[in-house]
């Protein structure tokens, strides 16, 4: 089996800079590649104004400052000259594939498509044009980039089949160069576990994740008398996060929640072993990466179907929330409380799941597309090897 010698990944979050679940799996899929034999540049956003590069043995991250002459803030576009100029002066090689995930480095993929010929993926991680609240210039922008990386790129990959069914009847266009590809999850496990009454949630501080219903829950099951404590890993916009604060201290639940912000993935992937369980009361979901990571660390799950999580939560391996109100997410954590045995089967099932959801699977699936498009593409006869030693 053959493979690409050189990849690109052009992408607004990486480790240790990680807001949710794409710069999770943008991390972890990067490792799978170079774990793999493919020598692989990570093209990302710096928070400093100067260029930094970080190198280990076939992996090299070079971040950019968001400014310019390498970044537009009128267009919030990497500008490709710019860049180009840097990576020729600095002897970086053309990749022979690209697979981008952030929609501000939609002007750089068309520009490496169109001049060099290189094959790009684009994995879809979620609609601009389908997130809740008017359509703002800002969004505007957004989802014309969006729209942009659609057309130009040579394969567009989307996490779940809810996702590729919204994607394909929102822009017909895309039909015949699309696939599904699953994230992966990295396997953590722990014998040190807290009491099932500590919950723990992860993920952005945003609407569509039903924070608010899930405050709701824990007040309505502090009102029957249970004895119930959530901790709520993630970040949002202070106005939001402040609107949830209040909301928690008008349930009189401020000292049964608690808020710890920012972690780390690895802070993160060793927190979800340690918990009673992980809730995931989302409304929307491109594929819901925390309630695989959950499944794959033990932990029992309450979690809605939303989105991409139909395509692996069921009531074999979690708690299952039938609509995303307080009512029915109180329900379904006394539920999980309540029928121990049933919980525990649960479990070791979502456990099963969850092995066949890798990382190096998940690499080996995309090294496939790229060598179809390679394949089509004979413009750089050298840029496929045997397996790398």
């Amino acid at each position: 089996m053959r493979q690409p010698r050189r990849l690109w990944i052009l992408t607004n979050e990486y480790e240790p800079y990680i807001i949710g679940g794409l710069g999770t799996a943008v991390t972890n899929l990067t490792k799978a590649y170079v774990r793999s034999g493919v020598h692989t540049t990570v093209l990302t956003q710096s928070s400093n104004s100067s260029i930094s590069i970080t190198k280990s043995e076939r992996l090299c991250i070079v971040r950019f400052p968001t400014r310019a002459p390498y970044y537009s803030m009128k267009t919030r576009q990497f500008n490709p000259a710019a860049i180009e100029r840097w990576i020729e002066h600095q002897g970086i090689q053309k990749p022979n594939g690209i697979h981008v995930h952030s929609l501000q480095f939609a002007n750089l993929s068309k520009y490496y498509k169109s001049k060099h010929q290189i094959p790009i993926i684009y994995t879809s991680h979620s609609l601009v044009s389908r997130e809740k609240g008017a359509v703002s210039k800002k969004k505007q922008i957004r989802i014309d980039q969006q729209v942009l990386l659609l057309k130009k790129t040579s394969k567009i990959t989307i996490p779940s089949r809810s996702e590729l069914y919204k994607l394909k009847k929102l822009y017909p266009f895309v039909a015949g160069k699309t696939a599904v590809v699953n994230h992966g999850i990295v396997l953590h496990k722990s014998e040190t576990r807290l009491s099932r009454r500590h919950l723990l949630y992860v993920g952005r501080l945003v609407p569509l994740k039903g924070i608010e219903p899930l405050l709701k829950a824990i007040s309505i099951l502090k009102q029957d008398g249970n004895e119930v404590w959530l901790d709520l890993v993630g970040t949002g916009s202070n106005r939001y996060v402040l609107q949830l604060k209040a909301l928690a201290r008008k349930l009189d639940i401020s000292s049964e929640v608690r808020w710890l912000g920012f972690r780390s993935q690895s802070q993160v992937q060793k927190m979800y072993a340690t918990y009673g369980a992980v809730v995931m009361p989302s409304s929307q979901e491109s594929f819901g990466l925390v309630a695989l990571e959950a499944l794959a660390s033990e932990i029992p799950l309450v979690s809605t179907r939303a989105g991409g999580l139909a395509d692996f939560v069921n009531n074999s391996v979690a708690q299952t929330i039938s609509r995303a109100n307080g009512t029915a997410i109180a329900a379904s954590i006394k539920a999980m409380w309540s029928n121990k045995k049933l919980t525990d089967k649960r479990v070791a099932a979502g456990s099963r799941l969850a092995s066949r959801y890798q990382w190096p699977q998940v690499a080996n699936r995309y090294k496939h597309l790229f060598r179809q498009l390679q394949g089509s593409n004979t413009s750089d006869k050298g840029g496929m090897i045997d397996h790398a030693h």
